[in-house]
C-alpha cells in the first residue's frame, strides 16, 4: 500500500481523456499527462501553480496520490495516513467526499460495478475519524454545508476500482474568472432543477452555462436565440423575464411560441442580424464548428450583442484546432471575458460564455 508521489489530477467526461491530456500537455510541456482510469487524467508530477482552467476538465484534483488496498479496511487505513498530516497542519474546516469518476458524467455506466462502495468508504472513514481523530472531527463539515467563500480543506477521494483510490487534499482558492476551485458538488449541474415544461434536453445546457458564471438574463433584457427550435434556450430566458427573438424556420413548442415575450422569426440564422445591439446571443445549432465560430465572429464584428452563450460542435474536428480558432477569435475582438467549458450536459461540443460578464 505504498503511496505514489503527489501529482496533478483532473476528472473529465468519459471519452475525453485524450483531449484533456493534449490540452494539458500543450500548456505544461514538461508534465506527462495520462489516463489511469476512464474519466480520470493525472500528470507525472504535481503542478499546483496551474495558471489556466482546462476546457475539458470537470473537476480538479490538486496534490493527488493513488493508494491501493485489498479490502475496505486497507483503503481506509491508507486514506487516513494520507490525510492525517494535512489535518494536523491546518486549522481550517474540512470537508470530505468519496465518488467514482462518473459523478461528473451524465450518461456513463462504466463504474456501475462499484455501486455502493464509495458510500461505504465514506461511512467507514467518518467512523474512523470519530473514533480516533475527535479533535479533527470538530472542524468537519458536510460537503453541502461548507461556506463556498470561506477557506477550507477539500478532501476528494475517487474510487476507480475495488482496490484503487485516488486522494486529493487541497485548499480552495478563487481563479481570475471568479470561480472557486476545486468547486463543491452542491453548486454543480446536478442541482439544476428539473423543469417539466423544458422543450428539450438542451435547456439544461444553457442553465448550466449560466450557473458556471452566476450571470443570467435579467427581466427586460433582449436575447436572440439562433437555431432556437424547439425552444429550450428560449424558454430558459423567458422564465427569467427576458424578451427573446427565436430565430428558426422550424416550429417552437406551443407554450414557448405563445409566450408574450417571445417573437418567433422565420429567418435564416446565419443571415439574421438585430437592428440594434441586444443583451444576449444564444446559438446551439448542429453545424460545423468553423461555421459557428464564423457566425460569432460576424456578431462581434458588428457589436450586435453584449454577452453570448454559443455551443461549438465537433463533428469529427480535432479539439486542439477548434481551441486555437477560439483563441484567435478572442484576441481579434478582445473579448473582455471568455469562459470555455466542456460542460456536464455537453456531449460532442464545448460551450463558450463570453462578453462583458461582470458589470
Amino acid at each position: 500500500m505504498k503511496n505514489k508521489i503527489a501529482v496533478n489530477g483532473f476528472l473529465c467526461g468519459e471519452g475525453w481523456e485524450e483531449a484533456l491530456c493534449q490540452e494539458l500537455a500543450a500548456n505544461e510541456k514538461e508534465n506527462n499527462y495520462y489516463s489511469p482510469a476512464p474519466g480520470l487524467v493525472v500528470g507525472s508530477k504535481d503542478s499546483s501553480n496551474l495558471v489556466f482552467e482546462p476546457v475539458f476538465a470537470r473537476q480538479w484534483l490538486p496534490n493527488c496520490v493513488e493508494v491501493r488496498g485489498a479490502s475496505i479496511a486497507d483503503l481506509i487505513q491508507a486514506l487516513g495516513k494520507t490525510v492525517d498530516t494535512y489535518l494536523d497542519e491546518s486549522p481550517l474546516p474540512w470537508t470530505f467526499q468519496c465518488f467514482t469518476p462518473d459523478l461528473y458524467a451524465e450518461d456513463s455506466t462504466r463504474y456501475e460495478h462499484l455501486c455502493g462502495r464509495p458510500a461505504l468508504l465514506y461511512e467507514r472513514f467518518i467512523e474512523r475519524m470519530s473514533t480516533y481523530r475527535r479533535r479533527a472531527m470538530e472542524r468537519f463539515q458536510k460537503w453541502g454545508d461548507i461556506d463556498e467563500k470561506r477557506p477550507c480543506l477539500i478532501i476528494q477521494t475517487v474510487l476507480v476500482g475495488p482496490d484503487r483510490l485516488w486522494i486529493s487534499v487541497s485548499k480552495r482558492f478563487k481563479t481570475e474568472h471568479g470561480r472557486f476551485v476545486p468547486f463543491l458538488w452542491q453548486n454543480s449541474p446536478g442541482l439544476i432543477a428539473h423543469d417539466p415544461l423544458a422543450p428539450c434536453r438542451s435547456y439544461y445546457k444553457i442553465e448550466e452555462a449560466w450557473q458556471q458564471t452566476g450571470i443570467y438574463p435579467r427581466k427586460g433584457e433582449t436575447c436572440v436565440d439562433i437555431g432556437a427550435a424547439p425552444g429550450g434556450w428560449t424558454w430558459a430566458a423567458l422564465k427569467r423575464g427576458a424578451k427573446v427573438i427565436a430565430v428558426d424556420f422550424a416550429d417552437l413548442k406551443k407554450h414557448v411560441e405563445n409566450h408574450p415575450n417571445c417573437e418567433h422569426s422565420l429567418d435564416n440564422g446565419y443571415a439574421f442580424m438585430p437592428r440594434k445591439t441586444v443583451d444576449w446571443l444564444f446559438c446551439d445549432m448542429i453545424v460545423k464548428p468553423m461555421a459557428t465560430l464564423g457566425l460569432l465572429d460576424r456578431w462581434l464584428e458588428q457589436k450586435a450583442c453584449r454577452k453570448f452563450v454559443v455551443n461549438v460542435k465537433f463533428r469529427g474536428k480535432q479539439p486542439a484546432s477548434i481551441l486555437a480558432a477560439i483563441k484567435d477569435l478572442r484576441e481579434k475582438h478582445r473579448i473582455p471575458e471568455l469562459i470555455i467549458r466542456h460542460l456536464y450536459f455537453d456531449r460532442n461540443e464545448i460551450t463558450l460564455i463570453g462578453g462583458k460578464l461582470r458589470s
